[in-house]
């Protein structure tokens, strides 16, 4: 399994509700990404890298929404893993000039300020950056777990909320008023959810994280891979589901 000069595909994207967007994950280990638009400024923010091959199909999806990459002007990270953080590498390059700050928490932010490629990559994968023509480097990236909340512009206001047990750094973003969750590798569609068996995972926490989950308000699901919903609570609860009757087999 070789990634290494793989073009990746346009990352479609749609408008879920004003001015909040979300763009596809590709093939070959990449994540769902998310951008919210401040409607005064037209200043961006991103929610999840991706996995750095992709972020030609993430710039070509953005184009066609008229929204610009050099707009970026903060990045919101979910948990630690490749498939959402190695586009950091290639877009912080592009964007040199002005770059966007980094969120992370806890663990993520620490793994990335050392960059830590160990911990990006999960062993059990048997893959590195050398994969993805990437190099893992230390980054400034503004560590969230002080934080309860985030104001990304005046019309998106988000809770923090530490949802382990897919890996030590994940959270997950909820907006109340909006009714909008983005969970990172927590629950997905159809009753998925995250994995639990690597470093830092526990099927355990994973089901105390997806209970939490399942008492939110939530009318927009949008989770780290598979597709997005419009019925998040019948989605978590059916990932909830799913997760209780894992421990039958324990």
């Amino acid at each position: 399994m070789f990634f290494s000069g793989i073009s990746s595909s346009k990352k479609t994207g749609k408008e879920v509700i004003e001015n909040l967007y979300y763009f596809n994950e590709n093939p070959m280990l990449d994540c769902n990404q998310y951008i919210i638009k401040d409607s005064e400024s037209n200043a961006l923010t991103l929610f999840d890298a991706g996995n750095g091959i992709s972020l030609r199909g993430l710039i070509e999806g953005m184009e066609e929404l008229n929204l610009e990459l050099k707009n970026v002007r903060k990045i919101y990270l979910t948990h630690e893993h490749v498939d959402h953080v190695l586009g950091l590498y290639p877009l912080m390059n592009l964007l040199k000039d002005e770059p966007p700050e980094i969120y992370a928490y806890g663990e993520t932010a620490k793994i990335l300020q050392k960059g830590d490629e160990s911990k990006i990559f999960p062993g059990n994968l048997g893959i590195g950056p050398s994969m993805f023509d990437v190099s893992v480097v230390p980054l400034q990236v503004k560590d969230l777990i002080d934080l309860k909340s985030i104001n990304v512009n005046k019309d998106f206001k988000f809770q923090i909320f530490y949802t382990p047990g897919h890996s030590l750094g994940s959270i997950s973003y909820y907006e109340s008023s909006k009714k909008i969750l983005i969970p990172g590798d927590l629950v997905f569609t159809g009753g998925s959810f995250g994995r639990y068996d690597f470093p830092g995972g526990s099927l355990k926490i994973l089901t105390e994280s997806i209970k939490f989950a399942n008492n939110l308000d939530v009318k927009y699901l949008l989770p780290g891979h598979m597709g997005i919903s419009n019925q998040g609570n019948q989605q978590i609860a059916l990932s909830y589901r799913m997760v209780q009757s894992i421990w039958q087999y324990f």
